[in-house]
């Protein structure tokens, strides 16, 4: 049993790419309580214009509280890294989770990035294995951190070329 956390931390831009996707959550849910409460209103149900508003207001404030908490808690609780007896990976603040993926139950290791990891100047390693629970993924990497995590699993899982 490994008794200890995983060495490699996540890039610290991963607070902040965070943070902004929990910001633009919060705004769209903005939009939607402020359109919900208009039509409402229009509709000619004032009270229940003002239901909808505060309920929705409510709902907002917790939003934007667990924007600027949750990046900073999930930064601190996820670890990484390779080992001889796989890819070991920490995360979680409420509800932990400890993963061991052994080399040889990986099928593929990839990297990837939707746009605003692009902006943040981040990528994702994506490890898909044999097993039904399905593999793991590293979120926040620089390209050349991830790029050598890749090597490195797909060398230990002996997916180099002419294998």
């Amino acid at each position: 049993m490994i008794l200890r956390p995983p060495a490699n931390q996540l890039d610290p831009r991963m607070r902040t790419y965070w943070l902004v996707e929990g910001l633009l959550g919060t705004a769209t849910a903005v939009a939607v309580v402020v359109v919900a409460a208009v039509i409402t209103a229009v509709a000619g149900a004032t009270t229940a214009a003002w239901i909808v508003a505060v309920a929705g207001g409510v709902v907002v404030v917790a939003l934007a509280v667990a924007a600027f908490v949750t990046p900073r808690l999930d930064y601190e609780y996820f670890r990484y890294e390779v080992m001889e007896l796989g890819l070991y990976v920490a995360r979680g603040w409420l509800r932990r989770r400890w993963q061991v993926v052994p080399h040889a139950r990986v099928q593929t290791v990839d990297t990837t990035a939707g746009p605003l990891l692009r902006a943040f100047g981040l990528v994702a390693v994506e490890v898909t294995t044999a097993s039904a629970a399905g593999g793991t993924s590293i979120p926040g990497l620089p390209p050349d951190v991830a790029g050598a995590l890749l090597e490195e699993l797909a060398r230990r899982a002996g997916l180099e070329e002419g294998t």
